[in-house]
């Protein structure tokens, strides 16, 4: 029994891994279905988990009760809300099972993934798994670079604003930062409470920071620059509010000073690559109340001109326009429409009984969300993130410092980008749920409750 539970544990690890790997990479570019990973990788370690009665001691229940009800709570509403609401209860169904269930899944399987592994592999760290999966993350922004360096000798041109390895280039920025916050921390925690977590030298965070910061100038994306700069402030905020009594002034005041450095170069190079940025505000006017028969909505059709007698953007002005008409469909469907990909689309081709909007979504994550699922919903969902914030906030502050400092971190610039992108759903809900999954484990884990690591 302990060698097969070693060696399903070890398909575990490698299971996760290569998960982690291939997760922002479309199904049509990998050789089978991702789900081929996320259900071996459910299956095991909560199966691990719950056959080791060492595994179900290490973690402490009553901090994890809140969380677990708030989500099996929701879970239920969607469903029954759907049931109600759903002009189609078979693709309700199937989109609440698809959108919802398995992220959820994965959010539990994170919770009770070290404790599965170390019952196989005891000497297994929290900070050795973490790390791995920030490396296996981070291998698909090294295969962007490299790409992007074998497009350049053969064309001779940089391809600013391309990807191939993944859908399009929010999926791209999504990861990057991910990845970016998680190693901005980490950096800022060894220069100021000389804390470590992730088992990496500080050299090499600098390349993968490196990397990062150059990666995410080639991709090209303006919410995913503001985004990183966001959570570069938030994490020097947070260490130093937790140290300001022991920090260094000095060391502070120069670590800022390369904070703004590097904001103010990535916002410089954003503004000289992105044209998009001169015509924001003439753009933003225009698409407000752009018609339903532009090109917003309608993909063939003409653009409106902005008071700049140019042709409106689609970014800078149809995203304006997505806001207006999409919390206006919120209030006017308070209860939502049940679980659906295109609530966005579905809504606004049978109100203005027609088929011809093309636009799937309305690119923001909560307004989407709100449609499917009400404000009942979008309260519920605000619930369980609180319930995640606390955790990170309460280990944070007394003792589990880094951990709970990643998933503070993780848990305010997910739904920050739901404000902005159309990230609750498909690989961005997953990867959310299963990382703050596992975050909240490390935080419950018995052993965890030691002082951090001194460098």
């Amino acid at each position: 029994m302990t060698k097969t539970r070693t060696f399903l544990a070890g398909i575990l690890v490698l299971f996760t891994l290569a998960l982690c790997f291939v997760w922002p990479m479309p199904n049509g570019q990998l050789p089978f279905h991702r789900n081929g990973f996320i259900y071996p990788v459910i299956a095991l370690s909560l199966g691990l988990f719950f056959t080791s009665p060492q595994a179900r001691a290490q973690l402490h229940g009553k901090q994890l009760r809140f969380v677990l009800y708030t989500l099996g709570a929701l879970t239920l509403f969607l469903l029954i809300n759907g049931l109600f609401v759903a002009p189609d209860l078979k693709e309700m169904i199937g989109t609440w099972d698809g959108q919802w269930v398995r992220p959820a899944l994965l959010f539990c399987a994170g919770i009770v993934l070290l404790p599965a592994v170390q019952t196989a592999f005891p000497n297994f760290s929290a900070a050795r798994l973490f790390t791995l999966i920030v490396l296996s993350f981070w291998g698909v922004i090294l295969i962007h670079l490299l790409d992007t360096v074998w497009l350049y000798w053969r064309d001779g041109i940089i391809h600013w604003g391309e990807t191939r390895i993944v859908f399009n280039r929010t999926r791209m920025s999504f990861q990057i930062n991910m990845i970016t916050g998680f190693i901005l921390a980490e950096l800022l925690a060894r220069g100021l409470m000389h804390q470590r977590f992730l088992r990496l030298s500080t050299p090499v965070l600098g390349l993968l920071l490196l990397s990062n910061l150059v990666c995410t100038a080639l991709v090209d994306t303006r919410w995913g620059t503001i985004g990183l700069v966001g959570g570069l402030f938030s994490a020097f905020i947070l260490i130093t509010l937790h140290n300001m009594q022991r920090s260094r002034v000095v060391l502070t005041c120069g670590i800022l000073v390369a904070i703004v450095a590097a904001s103010a170069a990535l916002g410089y190079a954003s503004w000289k690559t992105d044209p998009r940025w001169q015509s924001l505000e003439s753009d933003a006017i225009t698409g407000w109340n752009a018609p339903f028969d532009s090109f917003c909505y309608i993909k063939s059709a003409a653009a409106p001109i902005n008071d700049m007698d140019t042709p409106m953007n689609h970014s800078n002005g149809c995203r304006a326009s997505f806001f207006h008409q999409g919390w206006k469909l919120v209030f006017k469907y308070p209860a939502g429409m049940g679980p659906h990909k295109e609530a966005f689309n579905y809504i606004l081709n049978r109100d203005l009984h027609t088929d011809r909007i093309t636009i799937p979504h309305s690119h923001y994550g909560l307004i989407e969300f709100g449609l499917q699922n009400g404000f009942a919903g979008i309260a519920g969902w605000l619930i369980l993130l609180a319930g995640c914030w606390y955790i990170g906030w309460r280990h944070f502050r007394h003792g589990n410092t880094m951990i709970g400092m990643f998933l503070l971190l993780f848990t305010i610039g997910f739904f920050s980008r739901t404000l902005v992108d159309h990230n609750l759903l498909d690989h961005y809900l997953e990867q959310y749920m299963f990382l703050t999954g596992l975050l909240i484990g490390m935080c419950a884990l018995q052993q965890l409750r030691a002082d951090p690591p001194k460098i």
